[in-house]
């Protein structure tokens, strides 16, 4: 018999006799073709996943916690897609990460080089760098993130578990999650970057940006860097003023590593109440913020629909479980799409009057080394291959 414990804030909580690997369970789901979700909260030890039975689509500016309470939410980079709200069939089930049996040990590869890109995809970036380049040399904008893709080939679904597992272990302070439903797709990643969260009565969310290799001096952030930085945190000031908040708790800047890279980061807290029941208007109005938009939003997504030659989906979106009253979202960053033996990452960058080009696609390919040496070095146990990008 099943007992039951609360998980998140009353989120029931599946749990038999002993705690399976993840690997196992999400191997179990894959081979059978259940739809499922799996996550790892930002430093817990374990993780957690379910089987998939209600799913529902809306507009984020209809989600209230109570509507959508024990649900795991995927938001869309663009508002004016649905959103999706994953339920368990019955309840969610503990799994272990920590101390799996492989074959043998994985460790992260220090000495991991990215392999180098084909011309014509540096070229096509170079292309959808000179549109927004423009946009900044006419004052019509002050900041666009720039995204483009990078295909990996022979991903086989057989690896997928212990990619899962070794995201969970390298990125111990990241929101690791791995999804698969047919109305949403397969998703996984590994995001540094809280979005929104309440907990006891209090909202969180957080102005991050600016991104730098880990061994770099962090004291030294030049203007490029601050005014990217800035800028998020100008635009959340103006979003809590829209609403009427004007008494909150605002820290930083201050620098945050996240795997191999060092961001900027400033947090606000401040208490939900003054939200009331606007709290899907709110998020609506937050996302997204010029970490992954661009400022001024509006006119900065359009200019990524124009430079951008793919649609996002839910990169750099938002997602997270909600419990009872309480919710925790993440910005959908350092994300991979699965397909047939592949999988396409999504890699962005802060693009303002300052920036380089070469120095701007060098920062997509450090981000891309969060998804990929995970995946080298899953792809290396199995078989001492390494990753293909197409």
């Amino acid at each position: 018999m099943a007992i039951f414990v609360f998980l998140f804030k009353n989120q029931e909580l599946r749990e038999t006799d002993h705690i399976v690997s993840a690997r196992k369970m999400l191997g179990e789901y894959l081979t059978s073709g259940k739809s499922f979700v799996a996550y790892r909260l930002p430093g817990d030890k374990q993780a957690y996943s379910f089987q998939v039975g209600k799913v529902q689509s809306f507009s984020v500016s209809e989600f209230t916690p109570e509507a959508f309470e024990d649900a795991f939410i995927i938001a869309p980079f663009k508002m004016s897609k649905s959103a999706f709200a994953l339920w368990p069939v019955s309840g969610i089930s503990r799994v272990e990460v920590e101390s799996e049996n492989f074959e043998r040990e994985i460790r992260e590869d220090k000495s991991f080089r990215l392999p180098q890109e084909r011309e014509e995809i540096r070229q096509a970036y170079g292309q959808s760098f000179s549109v927004i380049r423009e946009a900044l040399n006419a004052h019509v904008v002050d900041k666009v993130v720039l995204a483009r893709q990078l295909e990996v080939s022979e991903v086989p679904e057989h690896i997928l578990p212990q990619v899962f597992s070794q995201l969970c272990r390298s990125y111990p302070n990241a929101f690791v999650y791995f999804f698969d439903h047919p109305l949403v797709g397969r998703w996984m990643g590994a995001s540094p970057e809280t979005f929104l969260e309440k907990e006891n009565h209090q909202l969180k969310t957080v102005a991050l940006a600016a991104t730098r290799k880990s061994e770099l001096h962090s004291e030294d952030w030049n203007m490029k860097e601050l005014e990217e930085q800035g800028l998020v945190s100008v635009f959340v000031d103006e979003v809590l003023k829209k609403y009427g908040i004007s008494t909150y708790q605002k820290n930083g800047p201050e620098p945050v590593r996240a795997g191999s890279m060092i961001h900027l980061k400033t947090s606000y807290e401040f208490e939900a109440c003054k939200l009331e029941d606007a709290v899907g208007l709110f998020l609506q109005s937050l996302h997204p913020t010029p970490a992954v938009g661009g400022y001024p939003k509006d006119i900065a997504i359009r200019l990524i629909e124009e430079a951008e030659k793919f649609d996002r989906g839910f990169y750099s979106g938002f997602l997270g479980p909600v419990g009872k009253g309480d919710f925790r979202f993440f910005v959908n960053i350092r994300s991979m799409k699965l397909g047939e033996n592949k999988a396409v990452l999504y890699l962005g960058g802060g693009i303002t009057r300052d920036s380089k080009e070469a120095n701007e696609w060098e920062e997509t390919r450090l981000k891309a080394r969060t998804l990929l040496s995970v995946l080298h070095s899953v792809k290396q146990n199995y078989s001492n291959e390494s990753i293909h990008l197409r």
